[in-house]
């Protein structure tokens, strides 16, 4: 297996980063998860965008253009030999000596993993998954931007710790108001009526980039969907929920804390969501 580090495709036993990087110190970087399919990196410059956006809010300063970015992605799968994959992007501050002041940091570590992936296993959107509401709170936007994709995921690992223990396969986190905000790694919809609803950002949540693609799908389609702040409550109440992200796509959620959601199967508009999803895959892939 061969990383990209910095510039350089090296075996995996030479890819090797400093105890003294401010990303294995502090968490200090921003990263992004992207999916290949058949050899095409699906939305690819609108991860880049967020890659950038998040780099720009905590002043650091990627060393590489985003036309070099995109040639080390496919240079990475090329020298893995795969086609269907997920890759994470990873940038730090780089090495500097221990400290919280940014200052003397003047080469940014960039890392890029493939690892081949063709998705979870196609029984598991038929029968869905369970989520549970963890007592674990988002971080409010005034102390860390939810737009900024952070190397510092300790907020999400301990959610998940939590829904693991209620044998749950993602936790649904809630804003510091008691709203419903995402999981650790989705963003959540919910249907009632006919009608798709989702958290607005302004609860407090990342702007997913699969998120974003199933909001235009729904418009586009003629699927009624709203964008608004709810509570819990509304999670139980729902006729159906899935949750979006790169690698779960469009995922059913069929339990929510032991809690049939509906009838405990996928609905049918989250089955319309996944197929025109698929198809939207199918298409930037041909």
């Amino acid at each position: 297996m061969f990383f990209f580090m910095s510039g350089s495709l090296v075996p995996q036993d030479q890819a090797k980063v400093s105890v003294l990087d401010r990303g294995f110190l502090y968490g200090d970087g921003v990263f992004e998860t992207l999916r290949a399919y058949s050899g095409a990196i699906f939305h690819c410059n609108d991860h880049l965008d967020r890659l950038f956006h998040s780099a720009e809010a905590i002043y650091l300063q990627i060393p590489f253009t985003r036309d070099y970015l995109i040639e080390a992605l496919y240079k990475t799968l090329e020298a893995n030999g795969l086609k269907d994959a997920y890759l994470r992007l990873s940038v730090t501050r780089g090495v500097s000596e221990p400290g919280l002041d940014i200052e003397g940091c003047p080469s940014p570590t960039v890392t890029i993993i493939a690892k081949g992936f063709s998705g979870y296993p196609e029984g598991l959107y038929k029968t869905g998954i369970g989520a549970a509401v963890v007592n674990t709170r988002r971080i409010p936007a005034s102390a860390l931007n939810p737009a900024v994709k952070s190397l510092n995921f300790l907020n999400n690992i301990m959610a998940r710790v939590e829904a693991k223990r209620l044998n749950a396969a993602e936790a649904i986190m809630l804003n510091m108001e008691g709203y419903v905000a995402e999981g650790t790694v989705s963003n959540i919809f919910i249907v009632k009526d006919g009608v798709v609803k989702t958290p607005l950002l302004s609860v407090g949540i990342l702007n997913g980039v699969t998120r974003s693609v199933v909001i235009k799908l729904a418009c586009k389609n003629n699927i009624p969907l709203t964008e608004q702040p709810f509570y819990p409550e509304e999670l139980y109440s729902a006729d159906e929920c899935f949750v979006t992200s790169t690698l779960y796509e469009v995922m059913p959620v069929t339990s929510i804390t032991d809690t049939p959601v509906g009838n405990g199967q996928p609905g049918v508009i989250t089955r319309k969501m996944f197929e025109l999803f698929r198809e939207c895959i199918r298409n930037k892939a041909a």
